[in-house]
């Protein structure tokens, strides 16, 4: 088990979106709805994808190469409800030549902590033949720069149970 950061800590990653939980984020409980941990998550590792790590739009349709999700692990740490502030940060933790594991860790300013950490285990393909295939060497580097850029100097709450396998 890791030990959680500090909401200063958490707040101190690069933010890649910020949402503001509404009714249509409710479930029966009246918090967030783990779909939309899932979709807010989700939303921020594929823009990180194609806005840092050199996988655009255009990635698939010029150069035939796309990432699909293998595996995913949800952390919930905090409870958020209507009103509360989430930024969501993403951190490439490591890679293989055709796997990747980052994280997604949900930040609520509001109540200032961190309330969700969603792993992800991407690998990456051909999308002709929807088969893995090694990233290119300029996303490659892109790839090994954020790794080297992004870790904080604090430990990642990660899982443990994802990550690359080599």
């Amino acid at each position: 088990m890791t030990t959680l950061p500090t909401y200063e800590q958490a707040a101190s990653l690069p933010v890649v979106h910020e949402h503001v939980v509404g009714p249509e984020h409710l479930d029966e409980n009246r918090h967030m709805n783990i779909a939309h941990y899932f979709t807010f998550g989700g939303a921020a590792i594929w823009a990180r994808h194609q806005r840092d790590l050199g996988m655009a739009d255009a990635y698939i349709t010029e150069r035939g190469l796309t990432t699909f999700t293998a595996e995913q692990h949800l952390r919930y740490l905090g409870e958020s409800v209507e009103g509360d502030r989430i930024g969501v940060s993403v951190v490439v933790v490591d890679r293989s030549d055709k796997v990747l594991h980052v994280a997604a860790l949900l930040t609520n300013h509001t109540r200032r902590e961190l309330s969700c950490v969603m792993e992800a285990v991407t690998v990456h393909v051909d999308f002709g033949t929807r088969r893995p295939v090694p990233f290119p060497d300029d996303v490659a580097d892109l790839l090994d720069a954020a790794i080297a850029d992004d870790r904080p100097a604090w430990e990642l709450p990660l899982s443990g149970g994802l990550g690359v396998r080599r």
